[in-house]
């Protein structure tokens, strides 16, 4: 076996210059079966896939070239599993539970990030796009300020 030594100044030469790009994260808040959860957190991401319930999401991320656009790779976007917890009170109309009760439901948290220098009419239709399919009566929804992410060229 033939060992090879790389010096750090190698390696250092060799590397990519990191790249700072500005960007807006934006955060979607959806219901998932317990099922689909309990499979993801198994191990199983294909699971998210196979879910008719996320299909709406899935097709709006893969449909919008803004979003998740990090060159050489698009429709990036990050799964985070979860449980969110609720009480509905007089007037809604819940997806899940009744008035009066609190609720837990099982819930990902999927993130992805447009440029920063989208104009706010772009950022309007991307939004009305995740909100119109989102089967929540209150969407929740995060947009973040402007912020930099860090990748190699």
């Amino acid at each position: 076996m033939v060992t090879t030594t790389i010096t750090p100044e190698a390696a250092a030469r060799d590397r990519k210059p990191v790249r700072r790009r500005t960007v807006r994260a934006i955060k979607v808040h959806w219901p998932v079966p317990a099922t689909t959860l309990a499979a993801c957190a198994a191990g199983d991401p294909d699971a998210l896939r196979s879910d008719e319930s996320f299909a709406p999401l899935l097709r709006v991320l893969e449909t919008s070239p803004e979003l998740g656009d990090f060159g050489v790779y698009g429709d990036v976007f990050e799964v985070a599993l979860g449980v969110e917890s609720f009480t509905v009170r007089p007037g809604a109309r819940p997806t899940l539970g009744s008035v009066g009760g609190h609720f837990l439901s099982s819930t990902v948290a999927v993130t992805t990030y447009v440029d920063a220098t989208a104009g706010d009419d772009e950022l309007a239709l991307l939004l009305a796009r995740l909100t119109d399919v989102h089967p929540w009566e209150v969407p929740v929804i995060e947009l973040s300020a402007p912020m930099d992410l860090v990748t190699r060229a």
